[in-house]
């Protein structure tokens, strides 16, 4: 698992827990308004070990409550199962964001129980998605991931930062009709200086 920033301790990213917040590195999407723009690539230039990360972790047993994995986008790493296993196995419940790209992993962790809470980004009503994503999206994907996760038993909601001159209000009522009835939905103004706020934490911290 390559990890590109890590938070070590967040009052906001896991609800009603404090808990770190591991970035893994990579993304598949190319959201013109992504506020961890440093993760896109498989290479970051800030990356920490395995080892030390779960050193960390190890220090931080009965003061977090939980432990958030997000990115880039976790779903495409082959080897987050494993890493989750690792991580529960001290003790922390997990996290899981995501942008909806990776049906069958985010299946895979619900089956074997290795998330606790999940949150998924719905970036656009799917006719725009290529747009707000920068990439040729599979909405059928996005679709069966939102299925998923609303039909399991895990806490979850799911999210969208409302960038003003790229979604208008037909295409927002749009999105929201993505939202299952019973699913709770955020909505995030995207802020500019939030976004650089977020690359200077990944890169320094």
């Amino acid at each position: 698992m390559v990890i590109g920033g890590l938070q070590r301790c967040s009052f906001s990213d896991y609800p009603g827990k404090v808990a770190a917040v591991l970035f893994t590195q990579g993304c598949n999407f190319r959201c013109p308004f992504c506020h961890n723009g440093s993760l896109l690539a498989p290479k970051g230039a800030t990356q920490y070990g395995e080892r030390e990360v779960f050193d960390f972790l190890k220090r931080r047993q009965g003061r977090l409550g939980g432990v958030v994995i997000s990115g880039g986008e976790p779903t495409g790493h082959a080897d987050l199962p494993q890493f989750i296993n690792k991580v529960k196995g001290l003790g922390f419940a997990v996290k899981l964001d995501t942008n909806g790209s990776h049906p069958e992993m985010v299946e895979l962790l619900l089956k074997e129980e290795l998330v606790d809470y999940l949150a998924m980004d719905i970036k656009a009503p799917l006719n725009k998605y290529d747009t707000l994503c920068g990439v040729k999206v599979d909405t059928r994907a996005i679709r069966q991931t939102i299925s998923v996760i609303s039909a399991s038993k895990a806490p979850h909601h799911f999210r969208t930062t409302h960038v003003k001159p790229l979604l208008t209000e037909s295409d927002f009522a749009g999105l929201l009709a993505l939202v299952p009835p019973n699913s709770k939905h955020i909505t995030q103004p995207f802020v500019a200086e939030k976004a650089w706020k977020a690359e200077l934490r990944i890169s320094h911290q």
